[in-house]
């Protein structure tokens, strides 16, 4: 891995993005997947009324930040390794750029439609 062509924040951040995306798969996963109520009838109204929380929904969206971010930055991590000319880079680093943007605001866009669509009152 080449660290000066990539910049240390993009290396530092490739880490700290990893460390958060364990911590909040874990907690996705013990809560969404694990809970003690999982083999309940009502086990899928739970989640979906969990899932409809406000702050489950911020989590979610930062959670989906997180992956987009450590995603897309790995892929350029191993596009640094590579010799190209500036002009390959600088298309490289928009189209991932506009990659990211559009990923995450499809997501968001989903997290909320789906948080909105699903009827209340369970």
């Amino acid at each position: 891995m080449n660290v000066e062509k990539r910049g240390f924040w993009s290396w530092f951040l490739q880490r700290i993005t990893a460390l958060l995306l364990v911590m909040g798969m874990a907690i996705h996963f013990f809560v969404f997947h694990f809970s003690p109520s999982r083999y309940a009838s009502r086990y899928y109204d739970e989640i979906i009324h969990r899932f409809c929380s406000p702050g489950w929904i911020a989590f979610h969206i930062t959670l989906l930040a997180l992956v987009v971010f450590h995603g897309l930055n790995g892929l350029w991590g191993i596009f640094a390794d590579f010799p190209w000319n500036e002009r390959t880079v600088n298309f490289v680093r928009c189209a991932l750029w506009f990659t990211g943007l559009a990923l995450f605001g499809v997501g968001v866009y989903i997290l909320i439609w789906f948080a909105t669509a699903t009827p209340a009152g369970f």
